[in-house]
């Protein structure tokens, strides 16, 4: 388990379990991890593939992600959600046949509360369009177009990662860089690159490929499905938090320098995302 250093309040921004908030530490206008003056804080935008290894099409879905990720850069951040049916191991087990269950706790949940229908799906920062933020594949690229250069009131890094022995420690900060109104909570990913293992693919022959390369997959959720509280009501221009999370225990199976870490803040009433980072436990 992860556990969080209590908080210490000395703004607006109402009482929050684990997170410190100190007055503008940094100035404003400035990136705050190490970069030069912007003109106001580039919104990151986060792609959620919702995928299964037995879903035939979803190997097509991931390319586009990855041809996205190519066009846009560090400015878009793509995790791979293993969820539903398609997602679960197949019987028999212990055949080496489909056998990995690359499911999480989390990743149901958002099945289940998007009401998630069909495969490939994706949200793109959880913005609704026509009703829902699930979208098909063919539908991603004029999303991220569509928030592409936007702005966010929040700035969010990595302050630091720190391994150990199948632990991560972390410490994250968010800047109010204006004022915001509305609860937002932040939550914090773990997610694995380049693991090779069985997908079915409709444009592979055979379309049972051994030794897929999956992207991207979503591990664990450092602090719960729906994250925590970092702004309630409102806060004000200025406030920085800083959260941190310390020896969260990993599977030793997961290779750690594979490994990343994704934060993402939304709102609370419209799930929508409005900032994003992510940083690679090693560079």
């Amino acid at each position: 388990m992860a556990s969080i250093r209590p908080l210490l309040l000395l703004t607006t921004v109402v009482m929050l379990a684990g997170c410190d908030i100190v007055n503008d530490p940094i100035p404003p206008g400035t990136t705050g991890n190490g970069g030069g003056q912007v003109d106001g804080i580039q919104r990151r935008i986060l792609l959620e593939d919702l995928t299964g290894h037995r879903c035939n099409n979803c190997p097509r879905a991931a390319r586009l992600a990855a041809d996205l990720k190519n066009l846009y850069g560090d400015q878009l951040i793509l995790v791979g959600v293993h969820t539903g049916g398609f997602a679960a191991p197949l019987p028999p087990l212990g055949d080496g046949f489909y056998d990995t269950d690359f499911r999480t706790p989390a990743g149901t949940a958002y099945s289940n509360a998007f009401q998630v229908m069909f495969y490939p799906a994706g949200m793109v920062n959880r913005r609704s369009y026509s009703g829902s933020p699930v979208l098909a594949e063919n539908s991603w690229g004029s999303a991220v177009a569509d928030m592409a250069g936007d702005t966010s009131p929040f700035e969010l890094w990595f302050e630091s990662i720190t391994t150990g022995a199948n632990t991560v420690s972390t410490v994250i900060k968010l800047r109010i860089a204006e004022a915001v109104e509305g609860d937002h909570n932040l939550v914090v990913y773990l997610t694995e690159d380049h693991v090779i293992d069985w997908q079915l693919d409709s444009d592979a022959t055979p379309p049972d490929v051994p030794d897929y390369e999956h992207r991207h997959v979503l591990r664990a959720n450092l602090n719960d499905t729906w994250g925590v509280p970092v702004v309630t009501g409102s806060a004000a221009a200025g406030d920085t938090i800083t959260l941190s999370y310390d020896n969260f225990s990993m599977n030793p199976a997961w290779v750690q320098d594979n490994c990343a870490l994704v934060a993402y803040v939304y709102n609370v009433a419209t799930d929508e995302v409005m900032q994003a980072a992510e940083r690679k436990f090693v560079p």
